[in-house]
């Protein structure tokens, strides 16, 4: 279900994927703002205007997006676009600029050297490093409360953080292929000995290769949406009631639950459902499936079409509408 006060549409133009460094990245950047600016537009036409002058409100947020935004330093930087609904039913949006983040384990003791060397790798793309202690449910008696140390890479920007995540990725697989055949070679040549005993320095080995790719061994929460990790960070969520207080461009917005506010305005709300056609046990499939029948209904209004076009068999359908329910 989505709400029509939410459905500012989404297909922007321009595109939103990753560029190179250099004149591909500027003009990408600017594309992106382009798209930012061409989404406030289209949410204004739905009656949610973008706070601009620093004030207090109470609004129940009824959905979020991701956009852009340009910061202080006119730097183009990820933020989540929260929308409300105020009790005399008007409308406002707010953007929450926030550094989306992943986290990598390195080998034993090779936390700096990882962190130094990414630093300057990915110079400009990585905002902030740092090592922070993490659960971790793949340790042996990890209930007992062990934490392993990981590196928590943040960006400034969604696009950043693929940019460095697709360069790591490869590099983790082939580390984690590696280790696992160098433990079941050195379990095999420990069972050969019998008793004899295999001893590695793999910390001082570690630190003295010559690529700290080498030295990552895992990534952790790199395949959450960037608004959903937004809103479990802060737990900011859907359907409920919240103090906005803006105070310009320079602060970042604070948004606080109010629990004390129980009933809700009442949004329209829109749901819709796509017929296709599609072969037997498979799911429908873009290219050769067709569009059978399209239906929605918004605040009890049910409305559906027959769709022309030919079917299997041959059957031919034309345009139809088939009633409204009030």
């Amino acid at each position: 279900w989505k709400a029509p006060e939410a459905l500012a549409a989404r297909a922007f133009p321009g595109s939103g994927g990753a560029a190179d460094d250099g004149p591909i990245s500027s003009v990408s950047a600017l594309k992106r703002l382009e798209r930012s600016q061409w989404t406030d537009k289209m949410d204004l036409r739905f009656g949610f205007e973008r706070l601009k002058e620093p004030g207090e409100k109470t609004g129940w947020l009824i959905n979020m997006h991701p956009t852009e935004v340009l910061d202080e330093d006119r730097r183009l930087v990820s933020a989540v676009d929260y929308y409300f609904i105020q009790d005399d039913g008007s409308r406002f949006k707010v953007a929450l600029p926030y550094k989306p983040y992943f986290y990598i384990a390195t080998r034993k003791g090779c936390e700096r050297e990882v962190s130094s060397f990414l630093s300057k790798k990915f110079q400009g793309k990585i905002a902030k490093v740092e090592t922070v202690p993490k659960e971790d449910l793949d340790l042996p008696n990890h209930l007992v409360g062990l934490k392993r140390n990981y590196i928590k890479l943040s960006f400034h920007t969604v696009e950043d953080l693929v940019k460095v995540r697709k360069e790591i990725s490869p590099a983790v697989k082939k580390n984690r292929e590696q280790d696992r055949a160098s433990d079941a070679y050195t379990a095999m040549l420990s069972s050969v000995l019998q008793g004899g005993s295999v001893i590695t320095d793999e910390e001082e080995t570690s630190k003295k290769v010559a690529d700290q790719l080498d030295n990552i061994v895992d990534m952790r929460e790199y395949d959450v949406p960037y608004h959903i990790r937004l809103s479990i960070d802060l737990k900011i969520h859907v359907a409920h009631w919240y103090n906005i207080r803006y105070r310009g461009n320079a602060f970042p917005v604070d948004i606080t639950r109010r629990d004390d506010l129980v009933e809700r305005p009442d949004p329209v709300v829109l749901a819709f459902d796509i017929e296709t056609t599609k072969l037997p046990l498979k799911f429908p499939d873009a290219e050769t499936d067709q569009i059978m029948m399209i239906s929605y209904m918004i605040d009890g209004q049910v409305s559906r079409w027959l769709l022309g076009g030919k079917l299997p068999g041959g059957t031919v359908c034309g345009h139809l509408r088939l009633g409204v329910a009030e």
